[in-house]
């Protein structure tokens, strides 16, 4: 029947999505889901078919042994009234249906031989679909992990080719000769600083020299003549 080589190339084709699941694994295995759930649909309804032609079978198989035994009953009845023509007429007939009997024994053979394959087929058909729906989040959870994985390997190699290391080094000396550079400035206004606190001294220095010269002016050059000569007598 058709529906075998379907469900033998349905469930190698599952096999083979799961294990070469490329693109995306999420989808492929779904949709194997979806397939497996098809074919079980399908394969449900042939099982349902073909034990219902095994009941017809089997339905005409016993009533063609009734025909036999009934024909078989009325040669030995005929020939018991001692009518052989009777007897062998009866016998042609059971000997018709006991032919008929062996054919539909020999196709209701077969029709069950069909429904223990099909359901054999339908077991495995549903082993499978739970098989998938037990590994479904795995191969979903493993290929998360794997395009993680995948992610960083092409962050690290673009980090490797771009040199970011080396880039990162030149800012860090950039960042510290600028701190060098702030510190620098800041001790420069600290001298800076300094220079203005002992500035007042060269004011109060200049203030003398203006007094000495205004003393100059208004007292005259004795004045200082004066206290020199003083100064000298003193120390003499």
């Amino acid at each position: 029947m058709g529906i075998f080589n379907r469900i033998s190339s349905m469930l190698k084709g599952y096999a083979n999505n799961a294990l070469d699941a490329i693109e995306d694994p999420k989808i492929i295995v779904e949709q194997a889901i979806r397939d497996l759930e098809n074919v079980k649909k399908e394969t449900t309804d042939a099982v349902a078919q073909c034990m219902a032609e095994e009941k017809r079978l089997n339905a005409l198989y016993e009533e063609a042994n009734k025909k036999v035994t009934l024909w078989h009953n009325r040669a030995a009845n005929a020939l018991k009234a001692i009518n052989e023509n009777d007897a062998k007429e009866a016998l042609e007939q059971r000997n018709n249906f006991k032919a008929q009997a062996d054919k539909l024994k020999e196709s209701l053979d077969e029709q069950k031989q069909q429904v223990i394959l099909l359901r054999d087929s339908l077991d495995e058909i549903n082993d499978r679909i739970e098989e998938a729906k037990r590994r479904k989040e795995n191969i979903i959870a493993q290929d998360k992990v794997n395009k993680a994985n995948e992610n960083v390997n092409k962050v690290l190699t673009k980090t490797a080719k771009n040199n970011v290391f080396e880039e990162l080094e030149r800012m860090e000396e950039k960042v510290n000769s600028q701190k060098f550079k702030i510190e620098s400035l800041r001790e420069l206004e600290k001298g800076s600083n300094k220079e203005n606190d002992f500035s007042k001294y060269d004011s109060a220095i200049s203030t003398n020299d203006d007094l000495e010269a205004l003393r100059a002016e208004i007292f005259g050059e004795s004045v200082e003549s004066d206290l020199d000569s003083l100064k000298k007598e003193i120390e003499g």
